[in-house]
C-alpha cells in the first residue's frame, strides 16, 4: 500500500489558516472592500489590517492553488483512463460553488477552480516545456494586465484631480449585501449574493484567474518531479526558503505599506490602491515559495505537524465550514456581529476557527479517512467513471 505524502497536507492546512484570514474581511466588515472600510483607529486595528495584507492577501490562495494543480497528479496519475474522474471532481467543485457563493461566501474560489480545473486537462498531458511555455506566457499577461490597469487610473485620476474632479463612485449595487448581512434574513442575503455574480464571477476570471491557471500548471510540473514527495530536494527548499523571503518579504512589505498609508491618508487615492494591489498580486508567488520552503524545513525538522496534516487532508470541510462559521457570526440571522467588532478582533476570530476545526479534523481521522466533504465529493467524482 502506498504511504501517502504528508508534506502537501501540511501546505494545504497552512493555506486554510491564510485563506481565513483573507476571508473573514469580507464577512465581518465590508463585503466589498473588507478591512478597506474598517476602523482603523488605534493601533491594533491599524495592525491587523496590515499584517493581513503583508503576510496572508493572495499568497494563500496561491498556495491552494498551486495544490490544486499538484493534487491532478495523485487523481490522473498521468493515465488518459483517469481524466472522467477528474472531470467528475471538477463539475462537482463548480455545483459546491455555486451553492457556496449563493448561500455563504460570495468570494468562493470553488467555481473558478472546477472551471479551470476542466481547462487544466488541455495541458495536463503535453510535456514540461509547453506547460512552463503556457504558465510563462499567462503571467506576464496577467502582469501587463494588471499593470496598466492600474496605472491607468491612477492617469486618469490626476488628470481628473487636475480639473478639480474625482472619478465616479460607481458602486450601485454593491451595497445591497452590505446590506442585508446587517439587518436582513439568510434568504435576503442570498438574494444580494445571487446579484453580485454578474459583477463578481468575471471580474474574479480577469483578475484573479490567470494567476489561478498559473499556479495550476506549476503545481502539475512540480508533482510531475514529485517536487512535495518524501525525499524533496532540501537544497531547493532551502533556496526557497532564503530567497522567497529575502526578496518576497520587502516587496510584500511595500505593497501593504503603500496600501494601509493610502487608506489612513487624508485623500484615498483609488490609482495608488490599485497600485499597491497589482505590486501584492504579481510578486506574491514569490513570498508564497517562501512560505513553501520554511515549512518544508520546519516540517523536516518537527515532524509532520498533525494539526496541520489533519486540516490539509480535510481542506474542502473546513473552507466550507469557515463560511459557514462566520455566517453565523456575523449575519443579521446569526449573532449579528457584522461591522460591530474591531479589525483585530475580526483577525483573531478567524485564526480561532481555523484552528477549531483543524482540532477537529483531527478527532475525525481517529474514525474517517477523510472528511465528509471530501468523501460526497469523491463519490460524486465516480459517477462519471466508467465501469468496465
Amino acid at each position: 500500500m502506498q504511504t501517502r505524502d504528508s508534506f502537501p497536507d501540511i501546505l494545504r492546512g497552512f493555506a486554510l489558516l491564510g485563506i481565513a484570514m483573507v476571508n473573514v474581511q469580507y464577512f465581518a466588515v465590508d463585503t466589498v472592500s473588507g478591512f478597506e472600510s474598517a476602523d482603523l483607529a488605534g493601533s491594533a486595528n491599524s495592525a491587523a489590517a496590515f499584517i493581513a495584507m503583508l503576510l496572508f492577501q493572495s499568497k494563500f490562495y496561491l498556495l491552494f492553488s498551486f495544490l490544486f494543480g499538484y493534487s491532478a497528479h495523485y487523481v490522473i496519475k498521468g493515465e488518459r483512463a483517469n481524466r472522467s474522474r477528474w472531470v467528475g471532481r471538477s463539475v462537482g467543485l463548480i455545483l459546491f460553488g455555486v451553492v457556496h457563493f449563493v448561500f455563504l461566501f460570495h468570494g468562493d474560489i470553488l467555481f473558478p477552480y472546477g472551471v479551470f480545473g476542466l481547462v487544466l486537462l488541455a495541458f495536463y498531458f503535453r510535456p514540461d516545456k509547453t506547460v512552463r511555455r503556457w504558465a510563462r506566457g499567462i503571467y506576464i499577461f496577467s502582469a501587463v494586465l494588471f499593470t496598466l490597469l492600474a496605472l491607468l487610473v491612477a492617469v486618469g485620476e490626476a488628470l481628473l484631480a487636475s480639473k478639480g474632479k474625482t472619478l465616479p463612485d460607481d458602486t450601485s449595487g454593491l451595497g445591497g449585501l452590505n446590506q442585508a448581512l446587517a439587518s436582513g434574513g439568510f434568504l435576503e442575503a442570498a438574494v444580494a449574493r445571487f446579484e453580485l455574480w454578474p459583477t463578481f464571477v468575471p471580474q474574479g476570471f480577469l483578475l484573479q484567474g490567470p494567476l489561478v491557471m498559473v499556479a495550476f500548471l506549476v503545481g502539475v510540473l512540480v508533482a510531475r518531479k514529485n517536487g512535495l514527495a518524501s525525499g524533496a530536494n532540501p537544497a531547493l527548499m532551502r533556496r526557497m526558503a532564503i530567497w522567497g523571503i529575502a526578496i518576497g518579504l520587502p516587496l510584500q512589505l511595500a505593497a501593504a505599506a503603500i496600501y494601509i498609508f493610502n487608506l489612513l491618508a487624508d485623500q484615498y487615492s483609488l490609482g495608488l490602491s490599485l497600485i499597491s494591489l497589482a505590486l501584492n498580486f504579481l510578486t506574491a508567488p514569490i513570498l508564497s515559495a517562501g512560505y513553501v520552503g520554511v515549512l518544508w524545513l520546519i516540517s523536516e525538522r518537527v515532524g509532520g505537524i498533525a494539526l496541520l496534516s489533519a486540516a490539509g487532508r480535510h481542506s474542502l470541510t473546513i473552507y466550507l465550514s469557515q463560511s459557514v462559521i462566520f455566517s453565523v457570526l456575523f449575519s443579521a440571522w446569526g449573532l449579528g456581529l457584522f461591522a460591530q467588532l474591531d479589525a483585530w478582533l475580526v483577525a483573531l476570530t478567524a485564526f480561532l476557527t481555523w484552528l477549531v476545526l483543524s482540532v477537529l479534523a483531527m478527532v475525525n481521522l481517529r474514525f474517517f479517512t477523510r472528511g465528509p466533504m471530501e468523501t460526497a465529493l469523491t463519490k460524486f467524482s465516480k459517477l462519471f467513471v466508467r465501469k468496465s
